[in-house]
């Protein structure tokens, strides 16, 4: 009888220990699945709060003074060939005379480098040519008869001052151009606080731009920091002067309140 009690009661004890166990472990399954799905909730919510994030931020950069401004990519972009492009040269036979397909795309923006403005453009590519006997170039230049003729030589001074084909250093400085005549308070303006933050929201912008290329340059990163500290600077200080012309300078480079009088910290990295 004692045998049979103490057999009973170990089996008894066996089964609570084994029901105890698996009691546990659904337990833990289902504390981790609950956990999951707040990590899960939790990633949603912050990638949502980085896309309305980076809306606002979109929407305070539609000023009209930096979608005036040029950007090398979209310049690139510009000069590309496209399929249509060669769909239509070759329905119009345009042909050259060593019997390749000439496909060009021309660089007629308006905008050009090295100070160039469009009445002097006018006057070197259209005037300059036609007063010459041999035009710009000399003919040991061409290559070809065609290339001798005005209108040709024309064509390819203008193609040589056009922003499209400048390099990035001529970019920038035709967007610190464009900041001296948009904020300039008088002609030939270039040390007022207004202009001096637009210039070093284009160079901040490039800056911008190389970084997001570039992850892993941590020096510009800080020449980077240096320059929005230099911004915020000016516009304090223009703040000092006039209340009025520092909160209408903010909306035109598309900056907050925040941006320019918070502490501003060296980024990681600029989405």
């Amino acid at each position: 009888m004692q045998l049979v009690v103490r057999s009973t009661c170990r089996g008894w004890a066996t089964w609570q220990s084994a029901r105890a166990v698996h009691t546990s472990t659904v337990v833990q399954g289902k504390r981790l699945s609950n956990r999951k799905a707040e990590l899960a909730a939790q990633r949603a919510a912050e990638a949502e709060a980085v896309l309305q994030a980076k809306e606002r931020l979109r929407k305070l950069k539609d000023t009209g003074f930096l979608n005036s401004l040029a950007h090398p990519e979209r310049l690139f972009e510009t000069t590309q060939i496209t399929e249509e492009d060669k769909a239509n040269s070759l329905s119009s036979d345009n042909i050259d005379e060593s019997g390749g397909d000439t496909v060009r795309r021309n660089a007629d923006s308006g905008q050009y480098s090295c100070h160039v403005q469009p009445n002097e453009i006018r006057l070197i590519t259209d005037v300059a040519p036609k007063a010459g006997g041999n035009g710009i170039f000399g003919s040991h230049f061409m290559h070809s008869p065609a290339e001798n003729s005005p209108e040709m030589q024309g064509d390819i001074v203008r193609r040589i001052v056009a922003l499209e084909n400048s390099n990035a250093k001529g970019v920038v400085h035709y967007n610190i151009k464009r900041a001296i005549e948009t904020f300039g308070r008088s002609e030939g303006d270039s040390g007022s606080a207004e202009v001096q933050a637009a210039v070093w929201t284009v160079r901040i912008n490039q800056m911008e731009d190389h970084m997001r290329a570039n992850r892993k340059d941590h020096q510009n990163r800080r020449a980077y920091t240096k320059l929005l500290h230099k911004r915020a600077k000016m516009l304090k200080y223009l703040k000092r002067e006039s209340l009025e012309r520092y909160y209408v300078c903010l909306k035109q480079l598309g900056l907050t309140k925040d941006m320019v009088e918070g502490e501003i910290l060296q980024p990681k990295h600029v989405e």
